[in-house]
């Protein structure tokens, strides 16, 4: 039996379950009212990404896809939800000699990404099955056309005043493409053989990772946010930041984070980061400046930064390379940006300057970001352009990126 039957029965299982436990002494109108409800929303999607590169014999990449997804959530029926989500991508145009897009972009196929049940009790909300999740040290990138997803069961609760937790087992992940991998989650069973599909929901590790999350604004100005997460027999994390917005002209900021890394084999040495970030705003326009420092010295193990290609909460994150050097031991980074919001135009540049002791191992990144929302006839359109410049120690690894979307959601 496929991946995708097995799910698919085990979900018609959970089903019955609470349906049949639900129903009681009711009949099947209250159901029906509650599939007859529920609400379909999904986008259209048109991406362009071509990519430069420096060095002898370094191909140029282009290429273009299109697709979208369609989404169906049930009506609530004596606290219970149903909810499904199909995605799918398709290639108009490649001219990608050197396969650069191979884990990213180039995929031509539809893949169920969302498909579960929830159920809400007074302050408590259970979910569990396929879904998109976001948080510190476990989150799904929606930056391409098909956005990540897990297969995660949570238990969140709301009942203490200004404050969510969150508990859950998140067991597999679902990449981008088949032809994903990424070398800082190696503990995923990435596909070794792909064709140039949708990702499939791959495992995490053997036991998958637990995790408890929490996040709290009880302090007036001051948000926290705090997370454990596990991935059994491999790694285990500590993430926590806080930022508090001061109550006076020009509307500053502080912030501050911290990542600890512990790893279950000898051989690999814990690791430490730590980050600041400071912000004002004048006329209308936001300044603002992060530094990232990671702990140990050249050849020492990284700092674990959690799993999905949006687990990079560091102040120092970008577009093309989302940061990624910031974990590398011994590294430190600082990035200063200016952002401006006018009338659905979104606009924004940072400069991220990454001092990796490796040799030849630096790099300053340029980023230049516009998103606009259309209103009036075209509201539900958007566009967005983004474009990188990355500037190596080591000349022969020097890009550039741009990347366009256009949206529509409905």
């Amino acid at each position: 039996m496929s991946k995708v039957k097995k799910m698919e029965m085990m979900l018609i299982l959970i089903m019955t379950f609470f349906i049949s436990s639900a129903l009681g002494e009711e009949n099947g109108t209250s159901l029906f009212e509650a599939f007859t409800k529920g609400k379909v929303n999904g986008s259209l999607k048109s991406y362009y990404f071509t990519q430069s590169f420096d060095g002898a014999g370094k191909n140029d990449s282009h290429i273009r896809t299109y697709g979208g997804n369609l989404k169906y959530v049930t009506g609530q029926f004596y606290g219970l939800n149903l909810g499904a989500n199909f995605q799918g991508s398709f290639v108009g145009y490649k001219d990608d000699p050197d396969n650069k897009t191979a884990g990213s972009m180039d995929a031509q196929g539809v893949l169920l990404s969302e498909a579960y049940v929830q159920y809400e009790i007074y302050e408590t909300q259970l979910k569990g099955g396929r879904q998109f999740f976001k948080s510190p040290l476990l989150a799904g990138s929606g930056s391409r056309l098909l956005n990540e997803s897990f297969e995660t069961y949570l238990i969140t609760n709301k009942g203490i005043p200004n404050t969510i937790i969150t508990a859950g087992l998140a067991r597999k992940y679902q990449t981008r493409t088949d032809k994903s991998n990424y070398g800082d989650n190696w503990f995923v069973n990435f596909e070794e053989n792909g064709t140039g599909e949708p990702g499939e929901f791959y495992d995490i590790g053997n036991d998958g990772m637990y995790f408890i999350y929490l996040k709290n604004n009880s302090i007036k100005n001051l948000d926290i946010q705090t997370q454990y997460a596990n991935v059994v027999d491999e790694v285990s994390a500590l993430y926590a930041d806080a930022r508090y917005q001061f109550d006076v002209a020009l509307n500053p900021y502080f912030a501050a984070q911290y990542y600890h890394s512990y790893y279950d084999a000898s051989t690999n040495k814990d690791n430490y980061l730590y980050g600041l970030k400071t912000g004002l705003n004048i006329a209308g326009i936001d300044l603002f400046a992060g530094y990232s420092s990671a702990g140990g010295s050249a050849g020492d193990t990284r700092v674990f930064r959690g799993v999905g290609q949006s687990a990079y909460y560091q102040y120092t994150s970008t577009t093309k390379t989302a940061g990624n050097n910031a974990f590398e031991a011994g590294t430190k980074a600082y990035q200063l940006g200016v952002s401006h919001h006018f009338k659905g135009l979104n606009s924004m540049f940072k400069f991220t300057n990454f001092d990796n002791p490796n040799v030849n191992a630096g790099l300053e990144e340029y980023t230049l970001n516009f998103l606009y929302n259309f209103s009036g006839y075209f509201k539900g359109f958007k566009i967005s352009i983004d474009f990188s410049v990355l500037d190596y120690e080591e000349n022969t690894k020097d890009a550039t990126d741009l990347r366009s979307r256009l949206i529509y959601s409905f």
